[in-house]
């Protein structure tokens, strides 16, 4: 961290350069310096978790109960024509447990959005598909879903979100393969 960031008082900056401001009074030889990346991801995807949950749920036509349905609206309609998925493919594309999965599907499905039906291919097996309704619908909501991250990602310059996004991508690639 150069000097000058070291000197910046909490009003200058974000809510994580005043926390951090914090422990270096509070505890100056602990090093918190992964906080200037790791808080800030941690704040920032709670931030827009909870505008894009809030816009969500005002997109008109059918409304989307939060950010864990959008994911998985989503997963349908990028399967493509007929917009379906069987249970076990979803908890993957997710990272759900079954409960939460079965959750979510109960709830879409009351509210129109999706349909369970047998696989045509293994009778065994259920395919979780968009209703019709469901897919005009979500279609409005995901065009309104992308405007709105352009619109935040506008305060930062091209070069800068393609290092933000290769950086991530980094880190996120790192932290998948511990996952496996």
């Amino acid at each position: 961290m150069g000097d000058d960031e070291e000197t910046r008082t909490a009003s200058d900056g974000d809510s994580v350069d005043a926390m951090l401001a914090e422990w270096r009074s509070e505890w100056p030889e602990l090093d918190v310096s992964s906080s200037e990346v790791v808080a800030r991801l941690l704040r920032a995807a709670r931030l827009l978790e909870e505008l894009f949950a809030t816009r969500l749920r005002r997109s008109g036509g059918l409304p989307i109960a939060n950010v864990g349905d959008f994911d998985l609206l989503q997963a349908l309609r990028r399967s493509g024509p007929p917009y379906a998925l069987t249970p076990g493919q979803l908890r993957r594309a997710l990272v759900v447990s079954s409960a939460g999965l079965t959750g979510r599907l109960n709830r879409l499905e009351r509210e129109g959005w999706i349909e369970r039906g047998p696989s045509p291919v293994d009778g065994r097996s259920t395919l979780v598909g968009l209703t019709e309704e469901g897919r005009a619908s979500f279609d409005h909501a995901v065009r309104r879903h992308f405007g709105l991250e352009q619109d935040v990602l506008s305060v930062l310059e091209p070069g800068e979100r393609a290092a933000i996004a290769d950086a991530l991508r980094k880190l996120l690639v790192s932290l998948e393969q511990d996952t496996r």
